[in-house]
């Protein structure tokens, strides 16, 4: 599998694809048919994203998880982000039958939307999360491992959704083709993932956007080869129209710098960081 990875483009099947420099050093091949990018996977994930739920290990952001859990369990509220927004303005009507998110986490998201009306699941690769999940929303679904365990039928989905998770997976033909199968005819897979277009996601600072933990690098080009191959209909590809916490630059920073981050993104059309897709299953 180690081979394929690094020389065929399992977005495209293409197999001309040429080797390119990552950031940190971390070496890379680019599809020259579709423009996916992606490095060899050097660590198990299960074991990087137990790691993040451990306050003993490398955990770097254990306690971020604990205060944003608590918060949520005592006021049943919850602060979206501009991506999952652009899902539930996109889902008519929202809040209409089952829905799983993939990589749920400690449940943010799906607080959210069980307050409005779906019947909730999730599945995440970390047992500490779904521990956390289950904590704080006792009457949702939950299983842990990659979706390829998961142990639903066929077609019992109306959405399922994974935000921030296929630049991880270890075959993203395999993760969508299965979320495909989950779905209900006419039901909606939503995600979204750092944008290679965008200048700041191909120099991003933090080592975390990297090998191991990142391992696809998506644009519009290798998302839609990716999906066609699987057989999902596009119905939206929305980028954010320039970067801001994607920067990772203090809120000052970010403020003196504001007419260049909007000149590389909007006139370069470089984007800001971030790409939302909407799919059906027909």
């Amino acid at each position: 599998m180690e081979s394929e990875v690094q020389q065929k483009c399992l977005a495209c099947e293409s197999t001309n694809s040429i080797p390119i420099e990552l950031n940190f050093g971390y070496e890379g091949r680019k599809c020259q048919n579709c423009d996916l990018v992606w490095a060899a996977n050097a660590l198990n994930t299960k074991q990087l994203y137990d790691s993040a739920y451990d306050k003993n290990s490398e955990g770097f952001i254990w306690q971020d998880f604990l205060n944003v859990h608590d918060r949520m369990k005592s006021t049943q509220q919850v602060l979206l982000r501009w991506y999952e927004k652009c899902f539930i303005k996109n889902i008519k009507p929202f809040g209409s039958g089952n829905i799983l998110e993939i990589g749920c986490g400690i449940g943010r998201f799906l607080l959210g939307c069980r307050n409005n009306g779906w019947q909730i699941h999730g599945m995440d690769i970390s047992s500490k999360a779904v521990e956390l999940s289950k904590n704080l929303l006792p009457d949702g679904d939950f299983q842990v491992g990659p979706i390829e365990q998961a142990k639903w039928p066929e077609e019992s989905f109306e959405a399922i959704t994974c935000f921030e998770v296929l630049e991880h997976v270890s075959d993203p033909f395999v993760f969508v083709s299965k979320a495909k199968g989950l779905l209900l005819n006419n039901g909606i897979f939503a995600f979204s993932t750092p944008d290679w277009d965008s200048w700041v996601i191909r120099r991003h600072p933090r080592k975390n956007y990297w090998p191991p933990y990142h391992i696809w690098f998506f644009c519009e080009k290798s998302i839609k080869a990716l999906l066609g191959r699987a057989g999902l209909k596009i119905i939206k590809i929305k980028r954010n129209k320039f970067p801001w916490s994607e920067t990772c630059w203090p809120r000052w920073l970010r403020v003196l710098f504001l007419p260049w981050l909007v000149y590389n993104g909007v006139i370069l059309r470089q984007g800001g960081g971030r790409i939302v897709v909407l799919a059906k299953k027909v």
